[in-house]
């Protein structure tokens, strides 16, 4: 059990520098003092909270000009899913491709893009020529 414990530790440590890092704001004394509940709750709340609200804004070339995505987690039935959002403001100021429930960031991208572009091509707004620029 004191392995356990003293690995742990190792993990948490190397945890809070990678979040000193990035920045970031988790108070780690319950888990350098081995209280693993509150240990538990605060780096929780710490992850719950980082990736529980929208991503910055990612600027990608598509279709010829300059489109964003941005990406969220949260819980869903007991299991962490991803959001997606994507849009071109060049093209359309009021369409957006959307997404929920995907296991992975990359999966929640990807779908907001595929229903980004469902929504251009049926109103319209993107032509073929543009699909493969």
């Amino acid at each position: 059990m004191k392995v356990f414990g003293f690995l742990f530790t190792v993990l948490i440590l190397s945890a809070s520098f990678n979040f000193q890092a990035e920045g970031a704001n988790v108070d780690l004394t319950p888990c350098l003092s081995a209280n693993w509940g509150l240990c538990g709750i605060s780096v929780g709340r710490f992850v719950y909270t980082k990736y529980n609200s929208w991503s910055d804004v990612d600027t990608k070339s598509a279709f010829g000009t300059t489109c964003h995505s941005q990406f969220k987690g949260g819980f869903h039935r007991w299991q962490w899913k991803w959001s997606g959002k994507f849009w071109c403001p060049s093209l359309s100021t009021s369409v957006m491709g959307t997404s929920t429930q995907w296991k992975s960031r990359n999966g929640a991208i990807e779908h907001a893009i595929q229903d980004y572009v469902t929504k251009m091509t049926s109103a319209g707004l993107l032509k073929v020529e543009q699909l493969n620029q």
